[in-house]
């Protein structure tokens, strides 16, 4: 199978930052939802206000049901975000295993990578005594 590292790369990047952008419009929606919750009636003095905004009889109400529908696109934001790093890393893995896998498959690969991790060789110098004229 051939892998497009670029491709990969690139499509984790996108991934990523879509999950940014989607983030920040769940976080516009929230904000224009807001000023709206005055209108579904003050649980302080309506008992129908109540029991809409904070439930009964052990069943959640309108406020829990958005607590957790704020968590549950935080966790969503969160997932695709670790999701796009993650198609990232794994195209960088699977990247350097490829070239770890050549490597040991071609033998000239292996020996000019090897001659580059060598120490310095001595250099040897001529004994042979210089003549002036």
């Amino acid at each position: 199978m051939r892998i497009d590292h670029l491709v990969m790369r690139n499509s984790g990047l996108e991934i990523h930052d879509g999950a940014i952008e989607f983030a920040m419009a769940v976080s516009r929606t929230r904000g224009d939802l807001e000023p709206l919750l005055p209108y579904f009636g003050n649980p302080d003095s309506d008992e129908a206000a109540r029991i809409f905004r904070h439930g009964t009889e052990g069943h959640p109400g309108f406020d829990n049901a958005l607590e957790d529908l704020d968590q549950a696109l935080r966790n969503l934001a969160e997932s695709y975000k670790a999701i796009g790093q993650g198609v990232v890393a794994m195209s960088t893995n699977v990247k350097a295993a490829e070239w770890a896998s050549m490597i040991d498959k071609n033998a000239y690969l292996k020996n000019l990578i090897e001659f580059a991790h060598r120490g310095d060789d001595e250099i040897p110098v001529p004994s042979t005594p210089v003549e002036r004229d």
